[in-house]
């Protein structure tokens, strides 16, 4: 077999992985792509820091003297994670079929797309802080997460996509199709995952949204007044260190019972810590809600996102501008989980510009002078790019491929996105 054949048939495997990869890729094409620079990423051990959205306070009058203020930049981290590889090796006599390379190369795409899709859904199930409970049927369902969306001002109103599971889709996708919001694609919805535009957002069907756990709440306790701010940085001695501006831990009186992905909803006695929206911080009249990203011990609870109020006369007017509830939460305010369903059948939704996919640069290129090393890189569609390395074994007759996407997530705004659960 010559090299010019073992070229053309890694070739094909190589396309074929990367047309499935782009067509099965529903998540990526509706997030944001970041491709940092590898430079940069290599000096600072494969993370870096990414500025969030600015807030500005409006000041009346005509003399401000003395009401001058600083300009607040937060910053949240994205990681690269590991490469994710298909990794194989085959005797030259399982060389011989060339449809055996075709198939391989399908199957490859399909894996690693379907794994990203994944990824990107359980990164919404777990730190998206929109959350809803509704026995509302098709459009009415899905409106509600547009009227969260909207009311909170969370931008990215052109951009949104809802995906429902394969359960729900069953239930609520014939009613879309009854009130006639199918804007030109009458009856596409058993045929391909788009089912339709609607209340504003592609409404899909995905099999990999997953469950969010939960029970009956836990309810606990907060412990002492909570009074938050923005920040970018603090002083580690003597030295600045980044801060990520979702963060905040909450003490509790006990975190017992509380578990990753739990969307919680506070009240200080009867009156519910509401939801303020980011442009004119008009109440919302709607609870916040918050999403439980760690349980780092017996007394806190760490949330997305850090609830910083509008009342708090502890904050500078810049800092004010930040605000996102009504009230600042005081001791013993209550902490009440909203997952009450055991096993809650995820329906996702979210703003393009909410979610990011940080894409690695590897230069694999330079590997290629070494030994009989054959290298094939592609920056496909989605903006992603795919490499392959391939060798042979002339003392076993063996040959060698490893085919991979290199990549890391963020959720760089857990208040654009969430979960809603239909309970009909």
């Amino acid at each position: 077999m010559g090299a010019l054949s073992t070229g053309k048939r890694v070739e094909v495997l190589f396309e074929n992985a990367i047309e499935t990869y782009e067509h099965e890729m529903q998540m990526l094409e509706r997030v944001s792509v970041f491709r940092p620079d590898a430079a940069d990423m290599q000096h600072a051990n494969n993370e870096i820091w990414r500025p969030a959205r600015m807030h500005a306070p409006i000041k009346e009058g005509w003399d401000l003297s003395g009401h001058d203020g600083d300009i607040i930049k937060l910053f949240y981290p994205a990681t690269l994670e590991t490469p994710k590889n298909d990794y194989f090796k085959q005797r030259a006599d399982d060389m011989r079929d060339q449809q055996f390379w075709e198939d391989r190369g399908k199957e490859s795409g399909e894996k690693q797309s379907a794994y990203l899709n994944q990824r990107l859904a359980q990164l919404v199930r777990t730190q998206g802080t929109l959350f809803y409970r509704s026995a509302d049927n098709g459009y009415d369902f899905v409106a509600e997460a547009r009227a969260i969306l909207n009311e909170r001002q969370t931008g990215g109103r052109n951009q949104r996509t809802f995906v429902l599971n394969n359960r729900d889709q069953k239930k609520l996708a014939k009613d879309l199709a009854d009130r006639q919001t199918l804007e030109g694609k009458p009856r596409q919805v058993y045929d391909n995952s788009l089912i339709t535009r609607t209340a504003g957002f592609d409404v899909l069907e995905g099999s990999y949204t997953g469950v969010l756990a939960g029970g009956a709440s836990p309810n606990t306790t907060v412990t002492g007044n909570q009074s938050f701010r923005p920040e970018a940085t603090m002083d580690v001695a003597g030295q600045p260190r980044n801060i990520d501006y979702r963060l905040a831990d909450v003490p509790v009186f006990s975190s017992a019972g509380y578990q990753v992905g739990d969307k919680v909803k506070i009240r200080n006695g009867t009156a519910a810590v509401n939801a303020v929206s980011l442009g004119d911080k008009e109440d919302t009249g709607q609870s916040m809600t918050f999403t439980v990203v760690g349980v780092p011990n017996a007394f806190t609870l760490s949330v997305f996102p850090k609830p910083i109020a509008a009342d708090d006369t502890t904050l500078t007017a810049e800092e004010r501008a930040f605000a996102n509830i009504n009230h600042i939460i005081l001791d013993g305010a209550v902490v009440e989980r909203l997952n009450v369903d055991a096993q809650g059948h995820a329906n996702l939704f979210w703003t393009r510009d909410s979610l990011e996919v940080v894409g690695g640069e590897a230069p694999l290129h330079l590997l290629s002078e070494f030994g009989g090393m054959k290298v094939i890189k592609h920056t496909m569609k989605n903006g992603q790019t795919m490499y392959m390395a391939y060798d042979g074994d002339i003392d076993r007759l063996t040959f060698t491929c490893r085919l991979f996407t290199w990549w890391g997530l963020v959720n760089c705004n857990p208040a654009g996105n969430g979960v809603a659960l239909h309970t009909g």
